[in-house]
């Protein structure tokens, strides 16, 4: 299983890094919209559909609202998609919290579950997207450019995951989640967000930038931290209510898409809203 996974690592890793860097925009948008319509298919499951067409059909849906968005970018503005994503995200926290008492409020119904997966799957769409059409970013000495804030942020998410991994191996006492997730670890957790806050620091350091600038990358590392952890929660509470251990198999090794970009899903979207209002972007 490890040789399978780190086999499919590092298949994965220079794809997803040549089309963050080397893709115009347009077809970037296009590249992630075909992950989020793998996505959309193992997100029906989640919601019990029955058939294949059924599970189509919910593709279609899903790849006909991220086309439309793509169509109508210059009438949306940006505050509006970022207030839908603090809104969704804010109250799949609270689901996450009252669990497993909030699954009455979705459980065995398919119509909420697939309109939870139109928002997670068009927002995450929308925020990768809208963060790597960044023009550029004006921080401390220099500027960034989209392309590069994306790997920035999902190189935030890889540190807290391999360092939750690590450290909840070796330290994990406390659960975080007995009743989502009984192998996360409070533990895990701290030793994650230690990593990522390290990796903050090393770039602040690069940059040269002043105490304004570690102030706001340690907060914006938290958050997006935090939040990559709420979106990881948030596919094993769907998972666990559908009895299903991964979302595919279409990974080896690693499952399915919805399996891989879990802690994406929130975080990225967190990420953008957070710079946004700390950074001016054009």
């Amino acid at each position: 299983m490890l040789k399978l996974r780190v086999i499919t690592a590092l298949i994965l890793f220079p794809l997803a890094v040549s089309g963050i860097l080397f893709l115009s925009n347009e077809a970037f948008a296009a590249f992630v919209g075909i992950i989020m319509l793998f996505g959309a298919y193992e997100w029906a499951g989640f919601a019990k559909f029955p058939s294949m067409p059924s599970k189509l059909a919910y593709v279609t849906v899903v790849a006909t609202i991220l086309f439309s968005i793509w169509l109508i970018n210059f009438i949306l503005s940006v505050n509006f998609m970022n207030g839908m994503a603090a809104f969704f995200w804010g109250f799949a926290l609270l689901l996450v919290i009252a669990y497993p008492g909030s699954s009455r409020f979705w459980s065995g119904k398919a119509v909420i579950v697939s309109i939870m997966g139109l928002f997670l799957l068009t927002i995450t769409w929308y925020s990768v997207v809208s963060l790597h059409a960044v023009t550029e970013l004006q921080f401390a000495h220099g500027h960034i450019s989209g392309p590069y804030l994306l790997l920035s942020a999902l190189m935030l998410i890889f540190a807290a995951d391999t360092g939750a991994y690590f450290s909840g191996k070796r330290f994990g006492k406390n659960k975080l989640a007995p009743k989502i997730s009984p192998g996360k670890s409070i533990e895990g957790v701290i030793g994650g967000l230690l990593l990522a806050l390290s990796m903050s620091l090393l770039f602040t350091l690069w940059h040269r930038g002043g105490l304004h600038d570690y102030l706001s990358i340690f907060g914006l590392t938290f958050i997006t931290v935090f939040f990559s952890i709420i979106g990881d929660l948030m596919e094993s509470m769907f998972k666990r209510q559908a009895d299903i251990k991964d979302s595919s198999h279409l990974l080896p090794g690693h499952g399915g898409i919805l399996d891989r970009i879990d802690s994406i899903t929130a975080a990225v979207p967190v990420f953008f809203i957070t710079l946004s209002l700390l950074y001016p972007i054009t």
